[in-house]
């Protein structure tokens, strides 16, 4: 019976943990990755918790909300400018290595891949590690804890594809 009892409580676990998974790509990680493809603020602050605590670990800095958003206003306009003047084509990917859940908390460790293709075909990569704390909050999960890294300029195209990818 207690082996039966453990299966049980395993399985349940693994099936809350991948609802949780889905639901934290629903809410968190699909707006995020369309609001970024569109150089959106708003809808990509909207996917952060109002207590959420913002590490740049390769710039060295930390932000909160307000300052978090107050960056973004101020540079993403500008970026998606140079997007459409250059018509180039953005995208960006994420993969994940590790997503941990108990129903209200999460971490999930991972990389992400910002490719451009300018009119001339000239392509740029940029790959860099994420580190994020989820937390649902009032049934909707938000990111409470977001760190990324370049890492040095180590991670690897071959590194990003071996990572899972967002179902």
């Amino acid at each position: 019976m207690r082996l039966l009892s453990i299966t049980f409580l395993f399985v349940s676990l693994s099936a809350f943990s991948q609802n949780d998974q889905a639901d934290i790509n629903n809410q968190v990680w699909k707006p995020f990755t369309r609001a970024i493809m569109a150089q959106d603020v708003a809808a990509f602050i909207a996917v952060h918790s109002k207590d959420v605590v913002r590490a740049e670990l390769t710039d060295s800095e930390v932000q909160n909300y307000a300052e978090y958003q107050a960056a973004m206003e101020k540079s993403w306009p500008g970026w998606k400018e140079s997007i459409q003047k250059s018509n180039s084509k953005y995208t960006f990917e994420l993969r994940f290595l590790q997503r941990i859940s108990n129903g209200t908390l999460a971490y999930e460790v991972g990389y992400f891949k910002n490719e451009s293709i300018n009119a001339k075909g000239e392509k740029r990569v940029y790959f860099g590690k994420f580190h994020v704390a989820l937390r649902k909050e009032d049934g909707t999960w938000k990111i409470l804890v977001d760190s990324d890294s370049n890492e040095g300029n180590t991670i690897t195209e071959e590194m990003f594809l071996k990572a899972k990818p967002l179902e």
